[in-house]
């Protein structure tokens, strides 16, 4: 934990501490802990519990005045490389807010990012004020409701950092693959109208907290997630299937990808890792949806043994241009076992219920 103190706008001082998790202990507090606790829900009890600590790096800027906290911001980076980040958890109380809270916090979040050699820091907002703030410390919108911080020195980001280094390697996403999947997503190139169909996120979505949501759902059997991770250790690939979630539909998964340009080459293998991953699942047809536009994205999986099945008339509206929603499938074969039985799903008859009618109890 480290320490400083700033004067504030009103003439206060206040006391800016730097901590990484367990943070419970703001959490559990209130009022104060109104503010600890606003980050997303999926992942905030895990991020306050330290206990995604050995894949995240997570300080957290917390402001103080007379012992209250009145402000609170953590950006988000892999343990191991600390070269991409994300800004969440801003928030500053209401009554305090058009203090400068805010901007001293991100002075002290950009300036421990930039000393430990970070690039790239991403966040997303639609508060028109916030984007005044974050514009004023260098941030920048790339897409959709996202913005990004270039370190100085790393002007070049967008052609230099998926650059091709030599031969990538798959292995299985983890929670520290949170920002460098997110940069990947959120990079303008490839130009894919669908950039992942399995988080409705298109050509001007941002991605951070997809990933987020698509990580929790995919746990139990219900999907895997898969990178291609360069020698630099950045993510330059990425690949997911999710298990319908009907019981007539459990042996069909579908699939989301995306590939720098300069690792278009291995994308059958990141492919035919998934491929496996699904077979172990019990997952028997993989479905994937490309827009019409993109014909090197149907390309890919054509390449990959997936065939066009059907192609859904004016789906997608893109201004006024409209494109047919192309579907693309591949049935890998084999017998699969049911993960879940009839029972399991929402409106399903529970066994103890046909014991009931075998009784013919009325």
């Amino acid at each position: 934990m480290t320490e400083t103190s700033t004067t504030l706008m009103s003439g206060e001082t206040m006391l800016v501490r730097i901590e990484e998790p367990p943070l419970t202990h703001y959490s559990e507090s209130l009022p104060d802990g109104v503010l600890i606790n606003w980050i997303w829900r999926e992942l905030r009890d895990d991020l306050l519990g330290g206990k995604l600590k050995q894949w995240l790096y997570t300080p957290y800027a917390l402001g103080f005045l007379d012992g209250q906290l009145v402000g609170s911001m953590a950006y988000f980076t892999p343990t191991d490389t600390r070269d991409v980040g994300v800004i969440e958890f801003v928030q500053t109380l209401e009554e305090q807010r058009g203090n400068g809270i805010a901007s001293v916090l991100m002075d002290a979040l950009i300036e421990k990012f930039v000393d430990q050699g970070g690039k790239a820091l991403m966040l997303c907002t639609s508060n028109p004020i916030a984007g005044r703030l974050y514009e004023n410390h260098g941030f920048w919108y790339t897409v959709g409701d996202g913005m990004r911080f270039l370190a100085p020195g790393s002007e070049d980001f967008d052609h230099t950092y998926f650059a091709h280094t030599g031969n990538a390697t798959v292995r299985e996403a983890t929670w520290a693959d949170l920002a460098g999947v997110s940069a990947l997503y959120n990079h303008r190139e490839p130009d894919w109208l669908i950039k992942d169909s399995l988080t409705h996120s298109f050509r001007d979505t941002r991605y951070e907290s997809h990933f987020v949501k698509l990580m929790r759902r995919i746990e139990d059997g219900l999907g895997t997630y898969v990178v291609l991770e360069n020698p630099n250790k950045r993510v330059v690939g990425a690949a997911a299937i999710e298990r319908l979630d009907t019981y007539y539909e459990q042996h069909v998964a579908t699939l989301g990808f995306r590939v720098a340009p300069a690792y278009t080459d291995q994308t059958a293998q990141l492919l035919d890792a998934v491929f496996d991953e699904s077979r172990n699942l019990d997952i028997q047809k993989i479905q994937s949806f490309v827009a019409d536009r993109d014909a090197d994205q149907a390309a890919i999986l054509e390449s990959a043994g997936l065939a066009q099945e059907a192609r859904l008339k004016s789906r997608m509206r893109d201004g006024d241009s409209w494109h047919d929603l192309l579907v693309y499938t591949k049935n890998l074969g084999g017998d699969v076992t049911p993960k879940r039985g009839r029972h399991e799903y929402y409106g399903g008859r529970n066994p103890w219920m046909e014991d009931r009618i075998a009784e013919g109890r009325r």
